[in-house]
């Protein structure tokens, strides 16, 4: 088991924001993160990524106490990939961000062995050609798949994905999830993806956990979350759940009535 959580919380000053979350991720597999806004998706990602520390619980990689390994250690295990925006920086050519991604191994300077690692990142997501171009002169797709190439840099075990389709057109969506897809499928690598749109992460996550007020409300196979009654109970809304064979597809048709959003807040207290 790459991955293991063990009754994680997290507080902002005196407000809850994650509660005893605990749940395993394996080599190989995409877990998808889904919930509403303020659910805690991205504070349990930057908790895993140790940009938050948890108040109380255990995060372990193969069996190694994440708190108890040094920064350059943990990189070397958690790549980890913030929400689209804000992070072109200083300006810097698509290769040189890359290159960033090798700090957990740098010592007196680029090794061969750095320039080979970013090379093969680069043409994995068919960046060769833009290697030499300014980050700020890309789109927002482009730039998001140099982020996850300088992720992938690291050669960490566990990529931990912050929205990782936001602000993207439908085209480069595709893209993205299909390339996550192939590093969990083909590469082995286990990806942790906090997911807004629920058909993506119908289609391309092998399990999900959907988070309500800082719980897991419900963890298992796209399949058995995202179903109408969970829906309701989370969301609010009224939405039709099919199964078509890329993956299940949901289509939200109306906001839940005055009795059931009652009836969503008594399961939330039952399962509290």
């Amino acid at each position: 088991m790459r991955l293991q959580v063990k009754d994680v919380s997290f507080t902002y000053g005196s407000v809850p924001a994650l509660e005893n979350i605990t749940f395993k991720a394996s080599g190989g597999e995409v877990l998808g993160i889904i919930g509403p806004n303020g659910s805690g998706k991205s504070t349990l990602l930057r908790c895993l990524a140790r940009v938050l520390r948890p108040r109380q619980g255990t995060i372990f990689f193969d069996g190694k106490n994440l708190a108890a390994l040094r920064g350059h250690e943990i990189g070397r295990c958690l790549g980890y990939v913030p929400p689209p925006g804000g992070q072109a920086g200083f300006p810097t050519t698509v290769v040189e961000t890359v290159l960033q991604g090798r700090r957990p191994y740098l010592t007196w300077g680029v090794s061969r062995r750095d320039l080979e690692v970013v090379s093969a990142a680069l043409g994995y997501l068919g960046l060769t050609p833009l290697a030499e171009r300014l980050l700020g002169e890309l789109s927002s797709g482009q730039q998001q798949k140099v982020f996850l190439a300088r992720a992938l840099a690291q050669e960490p075990e566990v990529l931990l994905l912050d929205e990782p389709t936001a602000t993207l057109d439908i085209r480069y969506q595709l893209e993205v999830m299909a390339l996550i897809r192939r590093l969990a499928t083909k590469e082995g690598r286990t990806v942790v993806a906090v997911l807004h749109d629920l058909n993506l992460a119908g289609r391309f996550a092998d399990r999900l956990l959907l988070l309500h007020e800082g719980r897991i409300f419900a963890a298992g196979k796209p399949a058995a979350v995202l179903t109408p009654a969970n829906l309701r109970a989370v969301y609010g809304v009224e939405a039709v759940v099919t199964e078509a064979p890329w993956g299940i597809q949901v289509t939200p048709v109306a906001p839940a009535t005055a009795a059931e959003k009652e009836a969503r807040k008594e399961a939330a207290l039952a399962r509290a």
